[in-house]
């Protein structure tokens, strides 16, 4: 059969000199790298018939000389859209852990919350799942909704035609981004998940452990991922392209090895993510988990870890390229060209606007080595033992480190540095020997002269897990913080202050969702903090008569003091006597003023129900909190949008809907 000749130029970056000396090449009859005679018909042997003219004939005859993907016991499918993320996805820590489940049964009582694998950033062999989906009597909100938005634009009232895959959720799996920038990636899902539209996955007979870490590895390895490419002029990791490619046999000592490489690859990916605070895994902060006299010798331990992690993680793949190379039979000029695929050929196109913010914003190993970022961890795990959120035994050496899961076992309802009883749910009072005084009610407060002090409470944790050197632990804290003291820290609303990076650290998969709360005064004089998970109908009127009003009436009996002792003063004494009355009287008014509107949030008497998530909870304590999106969602609840959730059915109800 008579051959084509193709010029194949992507590797150059002058791409007309390029083509002039290849073309001064072939003319002399010459061989040259950049030229490549196929026969046409040779394309056909690769599914799509793609103009694959770069690689060898044995490559492409892979395609018919090896079981595609589909042919045995593998499936993949992608799985659920719900045309209204904003109504059914929360992040996971938003949410009630009673309300968290894995089992599809445990829906019809109840309990409504399932890990939703959207999609997400690219990752090989682990990403944590930060969303969760409202699957309440095994979806029957959503089924509902999908079927009324189909039927409305005449496209009939089959929920399943959105909601695919529905029989297969809850099944451990394997599952990749149909789009990101870093291109083909896959990773464990874990038991008890539902996947979505965005993040096929390939499931396998019977579900056995050590067959999906195999083909993990597989999945992974450089070959199998040239070969999707090879498929793909442009567009997205679909299922029916990982369905037509080619996989061999892992039956075998080999592909026994790739699993034990794959889950390696799994065990120090999650091992890194125990220092994310919003991750399954969490356990410690970063400085907390490692040794160091100084938390400048902590932070340099901490690089040393996350360096060693990525070059073991680098080992680990290139023993899992090299066994799939094997495996293909692929070598030589073959292996070259199929390197090559993976180098040159991503085969993606660019992300949606949509896409790009999901990948920005998903999670995968969070592992910061800088000195602000590590420190801003530690005081967010310390603001945590303080709510009674995080179990501050971990940090002391109290409670031996908590060990892994399967990697497709089901995700807690609760990390594993959590404060947790028994059963894995949280604890709303501490245990006997408990180290640390929790508040049951969920509300501390900016205010040194306060038992339930916010700062107070943060050293108490300090002095618990640092001990001897929680002081000079503090004043290296605050040094990487760029602030004089945890106090300025804490108060400052703005970027860099705490405020600021926990809505940063609370904002994932296009979610923003902080649980602590900041309710400040107009000038920063008062202020108080709430944890979502201890809000209920009563904390906004407890937060009012049981701190701000005592903390007003106290005030005002300090100016009263100071106006007393005013009487008699002459001269420079009197001057100063009246600058600190004026401060006074300057500090009552802005207490006045946080506690006129927080008795306007009181007077709404909304109930809160953490089902909404937090951005339409904390709409009503818009005049309160320092965030613009409070404002924003509470125009919008107003103006009468989301009224299926519970806070709009109130305002409606309350006639208070524009």
């Amino acid at each position: 059969m008579p051959k084509t000749t193709f010029l194949r130029l992507l590797a150059h970056d002058d791409k007309p000199a390029a083509l002039a000396a290849t073309i001064a090449a072939l003319r002399a009859g010459e061989p040259h790298p950049n030229v490549f005679a196929v026969d046409p018909a040779s394309f056909r042997q690769v599914p799509g018939s793609p103009m694959a003219y770069w690689v060898g004939e044995n490559l492409r005859q892979i395609f018919v000389n090896m079981p595609r993907f589909e042919d045995t016991n593998r499936e993949g499918l992608f799985g659920a859209s719900t045309k209204n993320d904003f109504k059914f996805l929360r992040t996971w820590w938003e949410v009630s852990s009673q309300l968290s489940t894995g089992n599809r049964q445990d829906t019809f009582l109840g309990k409504r919350w399932v890990t939703f694998a959207k999609g997400g950033v690219f990752s090989r062999y682990y990403v944590d799942w930060d969303l969760v989906l409202d699957w309440l009597d095994d979806g029957a909100i959503l089924k509902k909704d999908i079927s009324e938005y189909r039927g409305s634009r005449g496209w009939g009232y089959n929920w399943s035609a959105s909601i695919n895959g529905h029989a297969h959720y809850f099944r451990p799996g394997l599952t990749w981004p149909r789009r990101t920038q870093g291109g083909y990636s896959v990773r464990c899902l874990s038991q008890g998940c539902i996947f979505g539209d965005k993040g096929p996955t390939a499931f396998i007979k019977d579900d056995y452990t050590k067959d999906l870490l195999r083909l993990l590895g597989l999945m992974n390895s450089s070959s199998f991922r040239a070969l999707v490419e090879l498929q793909m002029a442009f567009g997205s990791y679909e299922v029916g392209v990982i369905q037509r490619t080619p996989v061999p046999d892992l039956d075998n000592p080999q592909g026994a090895r790739l699993g034990e490489l794959a889950l390696a690859c799994v065990e120090l990916k999650r091992d890194l993510d125990r220092a994310n605070e919003t991750s399954h895994v969490f356990h410690l902060p970063a400085l907390l988990q490692v040794a160091g006299e100084t938390l400048a010798e902590r932070a340099a331990a901490w690089a040393v870890r996350v360096a060693t992690a990525e070059t073991q993680l680098a080992a680990h793949q290139g023993e899992i390229d090299e066994i799939a190379f094997a495996l293909y039979g692929i070598d030589g000029a073959d292996r070259a060209a199929i390197e090559d695929v993976g180098g040159n050929h991503r085969g993606t196109e660019a992300l949606s606007s949509e896409e790009e913010e999901d990948e920005e914003d998903s999670s995968s190993v969070v592992s910061p080595s800088d000195s602000l970022s590590l420190s801003a961890s530690v005081v967010s795990y310390l603001t945590g033992c303080a709510f009674g959120r995080f179990d501050i035994r971990y940090a002391t050496g109290a409670l031996p480190t908590p060990a892994l899961p399967d990697p497709f076992a089901p995700l807690p309802a609760c990390a594993p540095g959590m404060l947790t009883g028994a059963d894995g749910l949280p604890l709303r009072a501490a245990p006997t020997g408990y180290p640390l005084r929790l508040t049951t009610n969920g509300i501390l407060v900016d205010d040194p002269d306060h038992p339930d002090d916010i700062v107070g409470r943060i050293h108490a944790a300090l002095d618990v897990a640092c001990g001897a050197r929680a002081e000079a632990s503090e004043h290296e804290l605050c040094a990487a913080l760029n602030v004089a003291d945890l106090r300025e820290y804490m108060r400052r609303p703005g970027v860099g202050g705490f405020w600021a990076n926990h809505l940063k650290r609370y904002a994932k998969s296009r979610r923003k969702a902080p649980i602590y709360w900041l309710l400040q005064s107009p000038k920063r004089t008062y202020a108080l903090w709430l944890y979502l998970h201890r809000l209920d109908g009563d904390t906004l009127s407890k937060a009012l008569v049981s701190y701000v009003e005592p903390k007003l009436r106290l005030e005002e009996e300090r100016l009263a003091r100071l106006l007393t002792a005013k009487d008699g003063l002459t001269g420079r004494d009197l001057r100063q006597a009246e600058r600190d009355s004026e401060r006074q009287e300057a500090s009552i008014a802005d207490i006045r003023e946080l506690r006129a509107r927080l008795d306007r949030a009181v007077r709404h008497d909304l109930t809160p129900d953490l089902n909404d998530g937090v951005v339409l909870t904390i709409a009503p304590l818009y005049e309160l909190v320092p965030w613009k999106e409070a404002t924003f969602y509470w125009d919008e609840l107003r103006a009468g949008k989301y009224e299926w959730s519970s806070i709009g059915k109130q305002l409606r109800a309350k006639g208070m809907v524009k």
